[in-house]
């Protein structure tokens, strides 16, 4: 089927599906069509099985008191990020302020990566917008014994030293132009169309930044403007490249709830009532659908001049925060969103369609919820407003679906998605890490690696012989490291382990297909490995850290039993599972199990105490290290 057919035929189904209908008629156009659609919203991963070969990595972890290991601003309120590939580099853009949502001041700032796994140091792109010039202070100028909780208070009287300055809030970042130019947005104001405007600049190609412009001022802004019009800058190019931006009637659409008090509104971007937070995706030369947020949808079929009413997918789960929708390299559709029936934002999951139009098999991005470490307002926790690469903004090498997302309104963290998007492994596995590239791609693993719990193939014990690495310095987070392998009743898993230092213990789980975890065993801080069971924990054996052991299960599901053998040798025969099941994955992890942890109930309820941080939360801890080699399975 060629292209242009192919595209004929979608216009079509377009046609048919709404025939007999009245426009706007829920879910008629864009659907979920597998039952496995809502999760387990009591858990943070939901119960849901990964999508195989997912990388997690932290871009950075927020830091109140050490801002050089973070942001450089020792800012805890980052979020809203979005993505561009361009010249060789990830670039990530995202809000920050000092502590909380609508709490100024606030900066929009960019990090860029060479392999999406590195980061360096942010730097601030738009920097705060101050409309009082006799308040320009800096946070350095308060007092140092003023408290988060004073800085909240609304009778606490802050002056002279109230910093007066504008918001910041955007639902884009970048464009890169047909002539080859990239420019960076912000938006000066509030998502109530009551702000200043968007602003612009260029990121050259050795990645300095260009002037600030104004790239369009709202219509009811009624004050100065400190930064000149777009078309006032010399650099002919450049005003080409905001006017490419300024004509494309899908793109610009991605301003809308910003600007929907504008006079030209209803032909600048829909002349329907203001949604939230657009993405699209192209389908053909002839249908581009669009996506928004709380489940909002609509479509064009002549490039952007015109638009379906938007109309709410009702087949798809999810209540709100942002949706991400993309073509992939392999000609699939990916949907990226969180797939709850409440305003939980946990986990991030992605669905998978061959149309653009039918979507199923939703599988776990991002399943994690780590403690909140900072207070803050609106600071809703789990991984949320997910951004991929807009098209025409950059293709990384590789088929993978890149995603940059927020947790907890807190870290920046990007996912890398292996495509063909997966759910399932079949037959048995056999992973050395002696060919695949030293700090590169785990492949076939999903991998969870905060800064400071990296998880990485290093050349340990040499580069011959390499291992995967789980280090952890974090006080609030650990490192995870899940294979999953084929579903047999009768199955040995074996895997060689080297403890170099274990301060707080190692865990390694086996799990059925929702995560419950059937066999648990703990490598304590004394260096014990114990097995845990329905009457509690048993010591095993005492091991030495500093030497390679062999760890084997043998493994009978139809008995709910297995057999734990340590370099050859049996040490627990004949222990019951916890629970019943099949065994599917296995989890190496650095800390304890959480994920059935209420989020934002940690601990006394913290999270929502106005000013309270968790202490010590900006020191790193006692350095856990381990390392796994030589996994495999085995049908018995």
């Amino acid at each position: 089927m060629t292209k242009r057919f192919f595209g004929f035929f979608l216009t079509c189904i377009v046609s048919l599906s709404s025939f007999g209908q009245s426009k706007g008629d829920a879910g008629y156009l864009l659907k979920y069509v597998g039952e496995d659609k809502v999760a387990n919203s009591e858990y943070h991963d939901g119960q849901m099985r990964p999508a195989i070969g997912t990388q997690n990595y932290q871009i950075f972890r927020a830091n109140r008191s050490h801002p050089e290991l973070s942001d450089g601003l020792g800012w805890t309120y980052n979020h809203a990020p979005n993505l561009a590939y361009w010249n060789g580099y990830f670039i990530c853009h995202y809000l920050s302020n000092y502590m909380g949502e609508y709490i100024p001041p606030v900066v929009t700032s960019i990090t860029k990566s060479k392999d999406g796994m590195n980061w360096e140091l942010p730097q601030v792109v738009f920097p705060v917008y101050f409309t009082a010039e006799i308040n320009q202070r800096s946070p350095e100028d308060l007092p140092e014994n003023l408290t988060t909780a004073e800085r909240m208070d609304p009778e606490f009287d802050l002056s002279p030293f109230t910093i007066v300055s504008r918001f910041m809030h955007q639902r884009m970042g970048f464009h890169v132009a047909p002539n080859g130019r990239l420019l960076v947005m912000g938006f000066y104001g509030l998502n109530d169309g009551n702000g200043i405007g968007r602003v612009v600049r260029e990121i050259y190609e050795d990645f300095s930044l260009g002037p600030i412009y104004f790239i369009r001022v709202n219509d009811n802004w009624e004050g100065e403007v400190k930064f000149p019009l777009y078309y006032e800058s010399p650099d002919e190019q450049f005003v080409e490249a905001c006017e490419s931006f300024l004509t494309d009637r899908i793109r610009r659409i991605q301003w809308w709830e910003e600007d929907f008090k504008a006079a030209d509104a209803d032909t600048f971007y829909m002349p329907y009532d203001m949604q939230k937070a657009f993405s699209f995706y192209t389908i053909s030369d002839s249908l581009t659908i669009g996506l928004f947020k709380s489940r909002m949808t609509t479509f064009t079929t002549d490039g952007g001049k015109t638009w379906e009413k938007p109309f709410r997918s009702e087949t798809l789960t999810h209540e709100g925060a942002k949706i991400w929708g993309q073509r992939l390299d392999n000609g699939q559709y990916a949907l990226v969103y969180n797939p709850t029936d409440n305003l939980d934002r946990q986990p991030l999951s992605v669905a998978v369609s061959d149309d653009g139009l039918n979507f199923d098999k939703l599988a776990v991005v991002h399943g994690e919820v780590p403690e909140k470490r900072y207070w803050g307002p609106a600071k809703r926790p789990g991984a949320q407003y997910v951004r991929g690469i807009v098209e025409g903004n950059g293709n990384p090498p590789g088929d993978d679906l890149w995603v940059v997302y927020s947790v907890n309104k807190e870290d920046m963290w990007i996912s890398r998605i292996p495509v063909p998007i997966s759910r399932r492994v079949e037959g048995p596995v056999k992973d050395d890490f002696n060919n695949m590239e030293t700090g590169g791609v785990v492949n076939n693993w999903n991998i969870y690696s905060p800064v400071w719990c990296p998880v990485k193939i290093v050349d340990f014990p040499d580069k011959i012989n390499k291992s995967l690495m789980l280090k952890d310095t974090d006080p609030y987070d650990y490192a995870r490291a899940t294979r999953v392998f084929g579903n047999s009743d009768n199955q040995q898993l074996s895997f060689d382990l080297f403890v170099k230092s274990n301060p707080r213990g190692f865990y390694i789980d086996i799990c059925d297909k929702k995560g419950e975890r059937l066999i648990q065993t703990v490598i304590d801080k004394d260096n014990v490995i114990n097995v845990i069971g329905g009457s509690g924990s048993k010591k095993v054996k005492d091991i030495s850290p500093g030497n390679w052991i062999n760890i084997r299960f043998d493994i009978n599901s139809d008995d709910s039993k297995y057999d734990l053998y340590i370099d050859g040798n049996l040490y627990a025969g004949e222990q019951e599972f916890v629970g019943e099941g099949s065994v599917e994955r296995i989890i190496f992890r650095t800390g304890a199990y959480r994920l059935n942890t209420k989020v934002g109930k940690y601990k006394s309820g913290h999270a929502s105490i106005p000013g309270y941080d968790e202490p010590d939360a900006d020191q790193p801890v006692d350095e856990a290290v381990y390392y796994v080699r030589n996994f495999s399975t085995e049908i018995l």
